[in-house]
This record gives structure tokens, sequence and C-alpha cells, in this order.
């Protein structure tokens, strides 16, 4: 065999020169490094010679050769970096834009191949709060979160794409383009103001009201506001720039003495969106009102005579119109200023509860014999020196107190024999100072006639009786020629006691009057004590005059003593005959006043005591004042002054301290700083005497409410809500509150959506209760709710809302479910409900649980 050779030959490209062969073995070497970007491919010409020569024609002694064209490509390595078209993109996008708009694209290239040139793209800095997105493969920037130009107004991204070794940064100025979507916001969700009532010199100025436009670089010269509500524009007016109100009348605080409205503020000078506040404006009292009595122009009241003092007789009340809540203006005192009339001595005779106008007998002496009408001159008087008069009528009733008496002393009469039955024998006359049926007189024969010859015919009211013959008589009988009669004349009070031969129940059981009324008695007299005795007597004779005694129902109806200072009540006294005959009495019982009664607080208090503020403090009880003042039911010498205290075990309290101010007022006195969220509220125990004798203690319960300050952040927070509908009916429903923990309790939060949120939701930006629309279709629903108390960072839940559509066998199939003795249960849960036909069953889900506090159901 030959040996065979090899070799490059010359070509005009000159790709030989960067190889060599080997002769010998024809393997092809580089001469030099290659560029595959600067080219990528090498064509050489290959010749094989042997080393004998040809026996081929032609050849002429030359050896035998042949060519081949070798192809050399250069393979590709990772040596260029990747380079975009441009090292800094800007773009303007608005913030309303929705999630998963593209906002550009940016492209960078790499000059090796395949696997090498592969890029790939990231945001590697200024993505705050990861608002975008890149797609890896392509470079397409989106959006990935709602954009918000009052938090952000622009972001330099940083974006890298890498071919896996080597790298190429540019910037993306992203400008976010402000939209009109916040809405004004007020100060406070209410403003209070105030106006003194009768003021000239319209306009006032009232209050000031303030908004401001979330929205970033928004004119907030350009808000306006308006006043709506009764009285807008009428009674007040608002400046529309400033926001300031001005009551532009004269106000009546009689009349009306609390004005609400709502202010609205417009951005956009009034005509963009729109937000609103509540003002409630209180009118200021003067003391432009006299006290009038309310029983004018007739005020009377009756006394019975001999009334005991500290008898109550009439209440002179008198109103004054002005505010009995704040200050002294309504706050009435009453005295007795003069007698104007016919009872002499009237001023000195009665007194008048200075606090409460009650009329009283100061002392003893009620005659009405000797007066019977006092006519008494009342001033009341308020806190601001107005007074108003009224004048008391009191008419002193009778009492039986008089016993009657005929006007002779004796009398002589003739009787003819021959005188028929009724045939008038003698006209008497009586008297009795009395009057009315005290005065009412019954005559009557009591002696002398043993055979019952006479009878006695009385007119009462004329106080006459007339002495008639009721059997003739025979002046042939001895007993018959002279009668020395004894005749009795009674009013009601008086009865006597006649005894026949032969009797009938003709005679009414009388009763005996008292020699003088009972007694006051105390009104926590023990049960069963001796009130009064009462006899009567009843002329007729056996069973006819035997008497039983009762009450008459309908002057104590409830068999038993009333809440009243005087008691009248009516006793029977019924005999034994047949038909019964019955005679009656009226009793006047009156009640002395017993230190029954505790003192207890002037007003219902309910004090609050702000936290995080460093003691010591008074205590504000009401909104003017921080005096702490007692009442007493009973009568003024059984109440003030009140005296209060602690008890022994609260006497080295660090919490609270309480001053007696020896004026029969206290004032309480916070030591130290408190924390709501440790203790809601403090239950203070009082303990108050007052002067009677001996003095009443209690004690009573004040219950202290510390105030909440926003000292706390609320956290984020996570609700899922399952809802069922059927058929597609479901109605538009609250589903509940967005749920964002914080300790505080008294925070004004608002709530706004947060980035896209599907339409079927209403989110209540105050009370953060959210609504589902009706007919939302199956599906789940995941958004973000930004949750803002204006304090502390905003806090953004997320809610997740899983709409199922119920099947008519889970209807058709359902049961009734009670659960008792359950109690209030609102957090996540987990539930396993079971029943014959039907299965529900929720882990870890918020479900609304509901409580009937009447029927202990549970609704789900």
């Amino acid at each position: 065999l030959s040996q065979i050779s090899y070799s490059l030959l010359n070509d005009r490209s000159g790709d030989y020169q960067y190889f060599r062969i080997d002769p010998e073995l024809g393997s092809i070497y580089t001469e030099t490094v290659f560029d595959r970007e600067t080219k990528g491919s090498y064509l050489l010409e290959v010749k094989s010679v042997d080393g004998w020569e040809s026996a081929r024609p032609g050849k002429h002694g030359q050896p035998n050769s042949d060519t081949a064209y070798v192809r050399v490509f250069i393979s590709d390595v990772n040596d260029n970096k990747p380079v975009f078209a441009q090292t800094v993109y800007e773009v303007d996008v608005d913030e309303d834009a929705d999630v998963g708009f593209a906002i550009l694209t940016v492209s960078a290239n790499d000059e090796d191949e395949g696997a090498n040139a592969k890029l790939r793209y990231q945001i590697t800095s200024g993505n705050t709060g990861g608002v975008f997105d890149v797609e890896p493969e392509v470079g397409t920037i989106f959006i990935a979160q709602p954009l918000d130009y009052e938090r952000n107004k622009g972001y330099k991204l940083l974006v890298l794409a890498s071919d896996g070794k080597w790298e190429d940064y540019a910037d993306v100025m992203v400008n976010v383009v402000n939209k009109n979507d916040e809405a004004p916001v007020f100060t406070v969700n209410e403003y209070y103001g105030s106006v003194t009532e009768e003021l000239d010199g319209s306009p006032v100025f009232v209050l000031q009201v303030t908004a401001t436009d979330p929205d970033k670089d928004a004119d907030q010269e350009a808000l306006r506001y308006s006043l709506h509500g009764q009285g807008a524009e009428s009674e007040f007016i608002i400046d529309e720039v400033t926001g300031k109100i001005y009551a532009q009348r004269t106000l009546n605080r009689e009349e009306r003495a609390v004005w609400r409205f709502v202010v609205l503020a417009t951005d956009e000078g009034g005509e963009g969106l729109t937000g609103f506040t509540d003002i409630i404006i209180n009118v200021w009292d003067i003391n432009d009102n006299a006290p009038i009595f309310t029983c004018a122009p007739d005020c009377h009241g009756n006394v019975p005579e001999n009334s005991a003092p500290g008898t109550s007789v009439m209440e002179m009340t008198a109103t004054d119109l002005d505010d009995s809540a704040v200050g002294q203006n309504a706050v009435l005192s009453y005295r007795i200023v003069g007698n104007t009339g016919t009872g002499g001595g009237g001023s000195d005779m009665f007194s008048i509860n200075p606090s409460t106008g009650t009329i009283s007998v100061a002392m003893s002496g009620l005659d009405r014999e000797q007066a019977e009408t006092y006519l008494l001159m009342v001033e009341a008087r308020d806190g601001g020196g107005m007074t108003g008069t009224g004048t008391a009528t009191i008419r002193v009733t009778d009492v039986n107190d008089h016993a009657p008496r005929f006007t002779e002393r004796s009398c002589l009469a003739r009787v003819p024999e021959s005188s028929e039955p009724n045939a008038v024998v003698l006209e008497l006359s009586a008297e009795d100072w009395d009057t009315g049926e005290n005065a009412q007189l019954t005559f009557s024969v009591v002696a002398g006639d043993p055979e019952q010859k006479f009878s006695m015919v009385s007119q009462r009211q004329e106080q006459r009786g007339t002495l008639r013959l009721k059997k003739r008589l025979d002046y042939e009988r001895p007993s018959e020629q002279r009668f020395n009669l004894t005749l009795k004349v009674e009013d009601l009070d008086f009865s006597s006691f006649i005894h026949c031969v032969e009797d009938c129940n003709d005679h009414a059981p009388i009763f005996i009057a008292l020699s003088q009324p009972p007694a006051p008695l105390p009104e926590d007299v023990p049960v069963g004590s001796s009130v009064a005795r009462l006899t009567a007597s009843d002329s007729d004779s056996g069973q006819n005059k035997e008497i039983t005694y009762k009450i008459l129902q309908e002057s104590d109806p409830l068999g038993q003593f009333s809440t009243a200072a005087q008691h009248n009540l009516v006793v029977l006294a019924s005999d034994h005959g047949s038909p019964a005959l019955t005679g009656s009495a009226t009793i006047q019982l009156a009640l002395l006043d017993v230190n029954d009664n505790g003192p207890e607080f002037e007003a219902t208090y309910a004090p609050v005591v702000w936290e995080n503020v460093s003691g010591p403090q008074l205590v504000r009880l009401n909104q003017t004042s921080t005096l702490l003042r007692a009442i007493d039911r009973d009568s003024a010498e059984n109440g003030s002054p009140f005296y209060f205290n602690l008890p022994l075990e609260l006497h080295h309290s660090n919490d609270f301290y309480l001053q007696d101010n020896g004026n029969g007022t206290a004032t309480i006195t916070a030591l130290r700083a408190f924390d709501r969220e440790r203790q809601k509220e403090f239950l203070l125990q009082i303990i108050m005497s007052d002067s009677g004798h001996p003095p009443k203690t209690v004690t009573n319960t004040l219950t202290i409410t510390i105030g909440d300050e926003n000292d706390h952040a609320h956290q984020a927070g996570e609700k899922e809500i399952f809802v069922n509908s059927h058929r597609g009916r479901m109605p538009t429903t609250v589903l509940g509150k967005v749920y964002a923990p914080d300790p505080d309790d008294w925070d004004n939060k608002t709530y706004a959506f947060e980035g896209h949120v599907p339409n079927y939701f209403i989110l209540n930006k105050r009370t953060g209760f959210l609504i589902i629309k009706e007919n939302t279709p199956p599906g789940s629903y995941k958004f973000q709710v930004c949750v803002s108390d204006g304090v502390w960072p905003d806090a953004v839940s997320g809610v997740t809302v899983y709409v199922r559509e119920l099947r008519d066998e889970a209807i058709y199939n359902s049961g009734s479910l009670r659960l008792a003795g359950t109690v209030q249960y609102t957090s996540p849960l987990n539930l396993d409900l079971l029943y014959d036909l039907g299965h529900i069953r929720g882990r870890n889900v918020l479900y609304g649980v509901m409580l009937s506090y009447e029927d202990d159901l549970l609704c789900l």
C-alpha cells in the first residue's frame, strides 16, 4: 500500500490559514481563537495524495490525488451579555387601571444563540408593595396590585435581563396619574357647637367644619361646603369656602333647644365627589322666662280643721321654660309672701316646702268656725332672680267637733184629749256650729213616754223637729194627764238608746262621735296595731240591736293603706235584723313620715374618665358639674344635708378619692391614669347618709366609665364567608363586618376596598359592614379592604366569599335544630351539625351566629 498524505489547499476566502492538517493522519487542528459572533463557519479544501505514480491515463507519472471540502462550524459559547434596547423606560399609568393591565414591554438583545441567548426578565428593586410584575420570558410589565396615587405617585423599577451567566439592567420610570377617587373627609364624624339664645347682631359665628381631599396633589382650596336639614338657610348658613357656620336669626331655646344638620363637602369646586358629617348645635339658655304656677288662676286646697302640724294641704307647683338641665335658670324655690284673704294670720298658720312647693299646716289651731278660708300669696323664684306669684285658696273643711243644742232650754205644750194621731204637739228648733252633714240634726223622745204616745219628726237640714201625737190620749187615765218628756237632738256622730215594748227593726245603728280625732300614725306602724276604736248603738232590741262592723270596700279596695299621707276609711255598722240596717262613719287617719328612705343620686350620673390621663383629675359627673348631689324621698326633716363617704376598704385606694364638701355635695378625684383595655369601668360604692333622726345610711354604686383613646394599632385580619343561594334568588344581604382586630373599641374607623373588587359587593365605609348584592352568581370572590382609623398605619384585611348554589334536594330535605342554654358566640369555629335528611359541615369558617334570647334559637 502506498502512503497517503494530506494538505490544505489555498483558496480565496483565506479560511485555510486558521487551520492545519496532519499530513499523515489527516487530522485538522485550529491555529487561532475563534469568535462565532464574527464568523460562524469556515470552508476548507483538503487534498489527499498517494506516494506512487498513477497508472491512470493522463497522469503522466503523477500520483493519484483527490480533493474534498470540509465545513467547520464554530459552536457558540456564552460570551456575550444581554443589552437592553433602552437604558431608561418611562410610562404613565392611571391609578384606577385594572390589575393585570400591561403597562409596557422591555426588550434586551443577546448576540449569542440557542440557550445562551434565552433571556429572563425580573424586577429587582423599586417595586414597593409588589404593585408590579413582569412576564419573565417576554418582558411585559403588568399591574399586580391596585395603584393608589395617594400612597405612591411614582415608581422607579430596576429591571434585570439575564441569560443565565450575563445580565443587564434598565430603569423603568412609572408615573401614576392621579384620578379623583377619594371623597373629601372631615376631621371628625360629628361636630358640636353652641349658641346662646336671644343674641342680637346676626349673623353669629357658631363653629367651623374642616374637610380635606385625600387625593394627592388635590386642590384643597376647591372644596365647597353646603348645609342641609331643617333650618338650613333660614336659621343657619354656612360659608361654602371656609366651612364657617353662622346663626343668622335670633334663636329661642324654649322653641327648639337642639338643631341637627348634615354638612356636605364636595371637591373640584363642588362638581366632584362628596363627603359628609353631622352637625349638632345646642342653644344655650338664658334666664328669659319667669316661673308660672301650673294651677293658675285657680289654686285650691282643702284641709280638715284641727289638722296636726305637718299635714299636707296642697301642691303649689310652678314651671320654668328655661333649661332645667343646665345652670340654675329653672331651679325654683318657693315662699309664702303674704296673706291676702279673710283668714287672717295665714302666713303663720301654713308653711311651704321651699323645694317642692308643698303647703302644709304649720301650727295647731285650725278652726273652721273662726276662719273658713285662707288666701296665701306664694312666690316662686328661679336661680336667676325672676319671680312668679300665685294665690293659694285654702278652704278649711268641717269636722264634727260641736254638739247640737236646743234654742230653748225648756218648753210647755198642751194637747186636747180629742186630738187625732199625728196631730202636731210642739215645734222645736236647735243649732249646731258645724256645717254640712255634721249639722244635720235628728230629734227623738228618749224618756217619759213609756207607752209611746208621742213621736218626733225631724227636718234634719232645717234643724227643726216636730213633736206629734202617735196614739190617742185618755185624760181619765192619770198616767196620761201629764207627760214629762225628755227630748234629744243629735247630729250624725251621736246616737241614743230607746227601749220599746214591741220592737221592729226600724232604727239603723248610729256611731258615737269620738272625743278627738285619732292621733297621727308613723308610716311604719306594725301590722295589727290598733288605729282607732269606734262604737255604734242601735235603738232596737234583741238581735235587731246586735251590731257587726266592717270597712267599706270602696274606701280601702286593696285591704291595705295606700302610699298617701292621709287615709279616709268608711266604717259600716250593720245590725242583725231582717232586713239589716246599716250606719256609717268616716275616720281620717294621718301618717307621719319615718326616715325609711336613704339618699339617692340626684340624677343618673354617667361619668367618663379618659384613659392615659395622669392623675389627679376631678371626675366630671355630667357636662357642666363635678359636684355629686343627692335627693331623699322622705320629708324635709329626714332629708338634707347629706353626707358622703367611701367604704373603709377604699380609703387608701389608688384609683379614686371622694371629698365631702360639707355642704351636701361631694367631689370625686381620679388618682391615676387608667387603661381601658385592662378595665373598661369601675363600680364605685359611695356611702350616703341623710340628716334624719336617726339618720339613714345607704350605699349607692356609681359606674365610672374609662373613655377609650386610640392607643393601639388595629391589625389586618382574614375572614371567609360561605353564602348559599337557591335558584339564583339570593336577596341583597349583609354578610357581616370586615375583620380587623383592635383592642380599642371607641375608634372611628373607615373602610375602603383595596384594589380590584367584583361589582357584586357593597362596603359601608363607616361601619365596615359588607353587603352582597342580590342574584350574585356562584363562585369564589377574594378581595381586600383597607381599614383606617386616622392615627395608626392602615391595615389591609382579606375577605373571601364563597357563593354556592343549593340544589332543590337540600331545601326539601332540610330540618330544624334547637339548642338550649347557648350563649352569644361570634368567632371562627368548627361546626358539625347532623340531621337525618341533611348534612351541614364547616371547617375553620366564620359563621354568623345570632341568638334569640326569647326562644333560644341558633340561626346559621
